[in-house]
């Protein structure tokens, strides 16, 4: 016999558990979002390798571990599900993947804890590996135990507060969320801290989480696992039908995921291209995900209502419903169409950028206030109503099922992603000698051309590749042109470590008819009534290092000319010779043909020119493509969901009670 409660028992007001539930989860959401908000800007600025030089990755293989790993993390529910529903019972499961959730942390801190017994067991890169993969399972598998835990403390007489109690249970999330969001960044780029204490912290409080939890445990209802009658009611006609339905339902769903999720991704990389001083501030990139939590703080009471003293104010919720029966399902479809303007706003940002403007992130924040609402309507919606249509002996492996959306959402972005790259203009030095490239650039007045000689040499004689020049500090764009009286931005990237301390900008020229704003910050929007080619410069300093660096800014009202740019000479072996046209363009953004040619190689080679019309390696969209792409999607999916929700039989399954047998 269990020496805790093993059934809710009928009162009227709040399970006592709740409070222990709902501050573990703000605890561990913290320590979730907290490393998970950091990861894209940790993965593509600062891990490094473990004799301290970098090992930084591309944004597109940043972008890829970002999403695989966050759909590791919504898998991982299956197997927590599975555990909890047939062996051990929600509680237990918790409790010991908790500890494995732990462990996911300390690795990750260990990236950057410089002892030699830690560096001598692996890479950073494989520490991240490993934590991450013990994240995932940790994260992954409590998740449908937790939120279904919330529901097993409920019992008839009390089950009309589980809408309520499900909102302030992800008011916590959110709570935790927005705090770690704000501060982690602020560790990482801080220069007496860094990412061990980023990683750590919110390692530390998965910890504190963890024991919360456990102080719990003798207010729980702790409902048994249901052991093979979890199986037979699994694949029982009921069991086997409404999981059936909901899963439907759940593909759906997993398109908005899909799009959701990139706010940590896609949308973090944007921020890094836009102006981010906003309230007297200059966020970082990574902060600006903290309007997705302070908003859902915000919107649940907005969309619940909240009574005042002794006055009603009726939520969004309540207003709707008074126009027409809202139902859960009419919610995620309202969710649904909120979601496609959400991701068209960074579309628009993104083309603003692409033409030269410096977008602030103000533009930004509007697109996350808009898919804030619709997580609301969406998310929160999703995790009652999967409660509530399980059967009683099913309830984590239907959280679990639908949490299985967020990672069938994830799955499809890396998909997308890895589709679209397409590969380096290459050929292969089948012989060794000497190899000449051109690369020419055609636009309506113009054809030029620029070369490249690359010197190939066996694989046993002669230099290998010539020794990579020492990294830059500062990169500024070459050239911009711009038409008399018009403005163009030039815009400068700081490439030196961000702990060193933070880089002051002053840009400056020596010709009076330039003139400049913005001439203390990354960019610099200038223009000239005069034509004529002027010089531009910008002086970073951070510390006690400055780095200054030149571009030259052309103004003049005729058809400019294509920047044709091959690359420089290479000395290299036989084998695969990749090539780099990056630099290549056209000032006045006119459609311009490339393309690159062999013309000379050694006697009796065979090579040509592969991918012979892409510059470098890239995407078969543009970045603007890409969010359209996504939100054409999007909404498809909620046009195809409504008459799938217009059939859906929905039927409510509630754990019983026990008779109340002592004082609320």
């Amino acid at each position: 016999m269990s020496k805790y409660q093993t059934a809710p028992t009928e009162r009227e007001g709040i399970p006592a558990g709740i409070p222990y539930i709902v501050a573990n989860e703000a605890a561990e959401r913290f320590s979730f979002y907290g490393m998970k908000g950091i990861l894209v800007i940790f993965m593509t600025k600062f891990l490094v390798d473990s004799t301290g030089q970098s090992d930084v990755m591309s944004p597109e293989a940043a972008k890829a571990w970002y999403h695989s790993f966050t759909s590791a993390v919504y898998f991982f529910p299956l197997l927590g599900a599975i555990l909890s529903d047939w062996l051990f019972g929600k509680y237990r499961t918790i409790l010991w993947l908790s500890l494995v959730y732990c462990l996911g942390h300390l690795s990750l801190a260990f990236m950057d804890v410089h002892h030699p017994l830690i560096q001598g067991l692996m890479e950073p890169r494989d520490w991240l590996l490993v934590g991450l993969i013990l994240i995932s399972v940790g994260s992954g598998g409590i998740k449908p135990c937790v939120s279904a835990h919330v529901g097993d403390q409920f019992g008839q007489r009390n089950a009309h507060l589980m809408q309520k109690i499900f909102g302030w249970f992800y008011f916590s999330i959110n709570l935790g969320a927005f705090v770690s969001t704000l501060l982690t960044p602020i560790l990482l780029n801080h220069p007496d801290y860094g990412p061990a204490w980023a990683f750590g912290i919110p390692g530390v409080l998965m910890g504190i989480a963890t024991v919360f939890f456990w102080m719990g445990r003798h207010t729980f209802i702790h409902i048994p696992a249901g052991g093979t009658a979890f199986f037979k009611e699994l694949f029982s006609a009921e069991g086997f039908g409404a999981l059936s339905r909901l899963f439907v339902i759940y593909l759906f769903v997993a398109m908005f995921w899909a799009l959701f999720d990139q706010t940590g991704s896609a949308w973090v990389l944007q921020a890094e291209q836009m102006d981010r001083n906003f309230l007297g501030f200059e966020w970082h990139s990574s902060q600006i995900q903290a309007i997705n939590p302070i908003m859902i703080m915000v919107f649940i009471p907005i969309f619940n209502g909240v009574k005042l003293k002794s006055v009603e104010v009726t939520g969004i919720y309540g207003l709707i419903d008074k126009a027409f029966t809202l139902t859960p399902l009419r919610k995620i479809g309202i969710g649904f169409f909120l979601t496609v303007p959400a991701f068209l706003l960074p579309a628009w940002i993104q083309s603003e950028i692409d033409s030269g403007a410096v977008m602030n992130i103000s533009w930004q924040l509007l697109a996350y206030v808009i898919m804030t609402a619709a997580e609301v309507f969406v998310s929160i919606t999703c995790l009652e109503f999967s409660y509530t249509q399980a059967p009683k002996k099913m309830k984590s492996i239907v959280m679990a099922t639908y949490l299985l959306s967020v990672s069938l959402g994830n799955i499809f972005v890396t998909g997308v992603n890895i589709f679209i790259q397409t590969d380096a203009p290459s050929f292969e030095a089948d012989r060794p000698g000497e190899y000449v490239v051109e690369l020419t650039g055609t636009d309506s007045a113009h054809q030029v051309s620029d070369k490249v000689t690359i010197q190939v040499y066996a694989d046993d004689a002669g230099p290998i590749a010539l020794e990579e020049e020492a990294p830059q500090l500062l990169t500024v764009d070459t050239i911009k042109a711009v038409r008399p009286g018009e403005t163009v931005t030039v815009f400068a990237q700081n490439l030196m470590d961000s702990s060193d301390g933070t880089p002051q900008y002053e840009w400056f020229s020596d010709h009076t008819a330039l003139k400049i704003d913005a001439p203390n910050t990354p960019y610099a929007v200038v223009q000239s009534a005069v034509e004529g080619e002027f010089p531009l410069g910008v002086r970073m300093t951070v510390g006690d290092q400055a780095v200054v660096k030149y571009s030259t800014v052309v103004v003049t009202k005729r058809n400019w000319p294509p920047v044709v740019n091959a690359g420089p000479d290479q000395q290299v072996n036989t084998g695969t010779v990749t090539l780099n046209g990056e630099g290549s363009q056209d000032l006045f953004r006119e459609a311009v043909k490339w393309k690159w040619s062999l013309i000379q190689k050694p006697d009796g080679s065979q090579a040509t020119v592969e991918n012979q019309t892409s510059l470098t390696s890239g995407t078969k969209l543009t970045e603007t493509e890409y969010y359209l792409f996504f939100s054409v999607l999007m909404f498809i999916t909620a046009v195809l969901f409504i008459p799938y929700a217009m059939v859906f039989k929905e039927r409510t399954y509630i754990q019983d009670s026990v008779a109340d047998t002592g004082a609320e």
